[in-house]
C-alpha cells in the first residue's frame, strides 16, 4: 500500500473545485429526487475520494446522503488492507461505508475486461438492494482522453471515438461521472486543501495494462490535446441510429428481434451497422456491440440479400424470417437451461422470472430457453 504525501500548499495542483462549481456540474446529469440518496464507487484513489467529499455535501445540503462503496478485486495482496483503510476513512467523514468482494476466478483472461465487468455488477446489484437510484464513478478528463486515444487506435466508429458518456443507464442505476470533464490536478487540489489522504494505486503504472502503457508515453499528454472533441459526432451519430431503429427494428417479449432489411440498409452504412450490432447486444445480453469484419460480412449479405441461412455473431443466431425480414435469437449454446423444482420460482433465460407449477411431482424440471422455444414454434409455422 501507498500512500500519497500532502503538502502544506496546493498550489502547483491548480484551483480545487468547491461546491459552487460542483452543484454545476451535478444540474447536468439531474434530475434528482427532492433528498437524493446517492452511492458513490470509492476505491481510495484520489479521484473517488475527492468525489465522494464533494458528493457529501452536494448531498447534505439538500437533506439527502451518499453511501460509500468499495470494490475489492482481490488481485493484489494489500487490497484487503486497503478496503479496510477507506472504509476507516468514510467512518471519520461520517460516511456509511460498504465493501463488496470479487472471488475472481482461478484462471482468468483479460483481467482488465473482467474487473471492470465484475465491478459494474457487484455496484449495480448493491445499488439496486439499497433502492439507490444513482451512482456516482470518479472519471476525469484524463481517463476521457485516454478512453478516446485507445478507442480511436482500435478503430472504433463516432460513437466509441467520443469516449465515456456521462450518463450511462443500467438496468437498476444511473451511473454518473460528474467530474468527466475536470482535470485531474485540480482533483489533486481538492484533496490536499481539504486535508484528505489517498492510496496510490500500483497496477496505474504496470505497463502489462493498456491504459497504463498509454500514461508512459512520453509524448501522451501533447498527443492527446490534439485529439478532437468528438462528442457532437457521437450524438448527431447516436440519434440517426435511434431513428434508424424505430423503423427497422421490432422486440418481441419473449426476447428476440425482428429486422426489416430494406429499412435496415436504406441508412448508411456506418448508422445501419450500429443498429444491426445493438439489436444483436440487446438480444445477447452482451456488454460490448459485435464489431469489425464478421459485423462488416453479415451487413454486407443482408445489404445484397444475401442471407439464406442461419448465422451466428455476437452471442446471437441471426437467420431469414420471412419475406424482407431476419430474426435475432439468443444462441441456444450461450444459454444457461436452468433445473427447477416445482412449486419455485427462478430467472429463466436470464430475463425473465418464471414460475413452476406444482403438478409435476417432487422431481427436477429442466427449462428450456426463450430462444429454444421459439425456434421450435418456427419449425412448426414453417416460416
Amino acid at each position: 500500500m501507498q500512500l500519497a504525501a500532502r503538502s502544506a500548499s496546493c498550489e502547483p495542483y491548480g484551483a480545487p473545485i468547491e461546491g459552487a462549481e460542483f452543484t454545476q456540474l451535478m444540474d447536468r446529469l439531474g434530475p434528482f429526487e427532492a433528498a437524493p440518496r446517492l452511492a458513490v464507487a470509492v476505491s481510495g484513489g484520489r479521484d473517488s475520494l475527492a468525489l465522494c467529499l464533494l458528493a457529501k455535501d452536494w448531498a447534505a445540503r439538500r437533506g439527502g446522503e451518499i453511501i460509500a462503496v468499495t470494490v475489492d478485486h482481490g488481485l493484489r495482496p494489500e487490497s484487503s488492507a486497503e478496503a479496510g483503510l477507506v472504509g476507516r476513512w468514510m467512518v471519520a467523514l461520517g460516511i456509511a461505508h460498504h465493501t463488496l468482494r470479487w472471488d475472481a476466478p482461478d484462471q482468468l483472461r483479460g483481467v482488465e475486461a473482467a474487473a471492470r465487468h465484475a465491478r459494474y455488477t457487484l455496484l449495480e446489484s448493491f445499488c439496486r438492494a439499497q433502492g439507490v437510484l444513482h451512482l456516482l464513478v470518479g472519471h476525469h478528463r484524463s481517463d476521457q482522453d485516454e478512453t478516446r486515444e485507445m478507442r480511436r487506435a482500435r478503430g472504433s466508429g463516432p460513437v466509441g471515438r467520443a469516449g465515456m458518456a456521462a450518463i450511462r443507464e443500467m438496468s437498476w442505476v444511473r451511473v454518473l461521472r460528474p467530474l468527466l470533464a475536470v482535470p485531474r490536478d485540480r482533483i489533486t487540489a481538492t484533496l490536499w486543501k481539504r486535508g484528505q489522504d489517498w492510496i496510490e494505486d500500483p497496477s496505474n503504472q504496470d505497463v502489462r495494462f493498456e491504459r497504463a502503457r498509454l500514461r508512459s508515453r512520453k509524448d501522451n499528454s501533447a498527443g492527446m490535446e490534439k485529439l478532437h472533441e468528438p462528442g457532437a459526432a457521437r450524438v448527431a451519430h447516436e440519434r440517426a441510429a435511434a431513428a434508424l431503429a424505430a423503423r427497422a427494428v421490432g422486440l418481441h417479449p419473449a426476447g428476440f428481434a425482428v429486422l426489416d432489411i430494406h429499412a435496415l440498409c436504406q441508412g448508411p452504412k456506418e448508422i445501419s451497422s450500429t443498429v444491426l450490432a445493438n439489436a444483436i447486444t440487446c438480444v445477447s445480453g452482451g456488454v460490448y456491440p459485435p464489431r469489425g469484419a464478421r459485423l462488416d460480412r453479415l451487413w454486407a449479405h443482408l445489404a445484397q440479400n444475401e442471407l439464406n441461412g442461419a448465422r451466428t455473431l455476437g452471442g446471437c443466431i441471426i437467420r431469414p424470417g420471412g419475406p424482407g425480414k431476419i430474426i435475432v435469437l439468443r444462441e441456444l449454446s450461450g444459454v444457461h437451461a436452468p433445473i427447477a423444482r416445482p412449486r419455485s420460482t427462478l430467472t429463466w433465460d436470464e430475463r425473465f422470472v418464471a414460475s413452476v407449477g406444482g403438478g409435476c411431482g417432487d422431481g427436477y424440471i429442466l427449462m428450456p430457453s426463450a430462444g429454444e422455444i421459439f425456434l421450435k414454434s418456427l419449425k412448426l409455422k414453417k416460416v
